[in-house]
């Protein structure tokens, strides 16, 4: 195994959930938007839990109670006036109410659709139509109860089954003319009542597009920083902000196979900062990150935009000069060391020195693996020459044997 791959293995070993890294481009798009009405309206959800939680459970029971002493006061309290016989059918209609406000805490509504909810609705409107025939007719307070029904159906259903509930809530609430018919009275009711329910509906369905549509516009820019930390958080060394070596081979491969499509050759650049394990020992951990954000500071300043910087790990940075040739590569190493050297000497008070390989893609090799190993070699070579300059390999003859030379960390 050569010395490329035992590093990369090793990394990968420190790192074991690398390998399932998803990256994600900052520019990537989002999703398509949708009708923000498409939440109510064509979404049919298994669960209706979150929507019938202990709190909507206690406020249904609590406007029952309400419901139940207004009806106390006004037909046993003596304000309306009614025979027995509605009495006692009135006080029925409430125990059946109650019945129904228990069905609410009692019976498993989580485990089925949306539409099941129909049913209550249903009975509810059953027993509201019941409570207004038996408690005045036309002059009964009670038909406000018609508009929490109208409320909850625009709100919860789609629109079509809200429309529906509105119709047949405007037909039960025309009982009172089973017992007192009045022509002009009905024709008042439905002028008044039914754009009345219809506004009523609107009206909820528009609140209820808007708070879906803020809504969606917040989750849909939570997505997108989560989206661009995701993709830094895979793409980009933590410390210098130059590319990790994961998103550098993702490059180089792309570079690599763009050369062989179109003869263009690029450099790549294998370069570690000498005697770094010094700094750390002499001059502590917080001088060596330091060092080395300095060193990515000028390497990136140094480059052109085409180019691709990227930190290997440790003291090893890795380049792609792209277009250029081996005479550029020397004179652009040069013209980096030298800065190196006077930034570390007046900012830090070090003397950072850099070395180098160089091998010219992709003439010299098919696999891409092949010319990184040639780089890695390349740089230890310049470091056995004397350290601080530039070996540019010219060919990919086998590995020979490395020369006892420590591990800078």
């Amino acid at each position: 195994m050569n010395a490329w791959q035992k590093r990369k293995q090793l990394s990968h070993n420190e790192n074991g959930l690398e390998d399932h890294r998803v990256t994600v481009s900052p520019n990537a798009p989002t999703s398509s938007r949708g009708s923000p009405d498409s939440g109510p309206s064509r979404k049919v959800t298994s669960a209706v839990a979150p929507l019938f939680s202990t709190r909507s459970k206690t406020l249904a029971t609590l406007l029952y109670v309400v419901g139940v002493l207004a009806t106390i006061l006004f037909v046993h309290g003596g304000w309306f006036r009614l025979p027995d016989a509605d009495i006692q059918a009135l006080d029925r209609t409430v125990f059946a109410g109650g019945v129904l406000v228990l069905t609410l805490w009692l019976f498993p509504w989580h485990r089925f659709g949306r539409n099941v909810l129909l049913i209550p609705v249903c009975a509810c409107l059953a027993l509201t139509t019941l409570a207004v025939y038996f408690s005045g007719g036309w002059h009964s307070p009670l038909s406000v109860l018609y508009l929490l029904i109208v409320v909850f159906c625009a709100g919860y259903f789609s629109a079509g089954i809200a429309a529906l509930c509105v119709a047949v809530t405007l037909l039960a609430s025309l009982s009172p003319q089973l017992y007192t018919p009045d022509s002009g009275r009905l024709i008042q009711h439905v002028i008044v009542q039914g754009p009345t329910y219809i506004g009523l509906m609107l009206a909820c369905r528009y609140t209820l597009w808007e708070r879906t549509s803020l809504q969606f516009e917040h989750d849909s820019e939570e997505i997108q920083v989560l989206k661009e930390r995701l993709w830094h958080e895979a793409s980009l060394d933590p410390l210098t902000g130059l590319y990790n070596r994961s998103r550098f081979e993702e490059r180089f491969n792309e570079e690599f196979e763009r050369a062989k499509r179109t003869g263009q050759q690029f450099i790549m650049l294998f370069l570690d900062v000498d005697d770094f394990k010094e700094v750390n020992d002499n001059h502590g951990h917080r001088m060596g990150d330091d060092a080395l954000k300095l060193v990515a500071e000028i390497l990136q300043s140094c480059s052109r935009r085409i180019d691709v910087v990227a930190r290997h790990g440790g003291d090893e940075f890795m380049m792609i000069l792209s277009g250029a040739s081996i005479p550029e590569a020397h004179r652009f190493f040069e013209r980096m060391r030298k800065e190196v050297a006077e930034r570390s000497g007046r900012t830090l008070g070090l003397d950072l020195r850099l070395s180098a390989g160089a091998v010219q893609c992709p003439d010299l090799a098919t696999d891409p693996a092949a010319l990184l190993e040639a780089a890695d070699e390349a740089m230890y070579k310049a470091k056995r020459r004397g350290k601080n300059r530039l070996f540019a390999a010219l060919s990919l003859a086998p590995t020979e044997q490395r020369r006892a030379i420590p591990r800078e960390e």
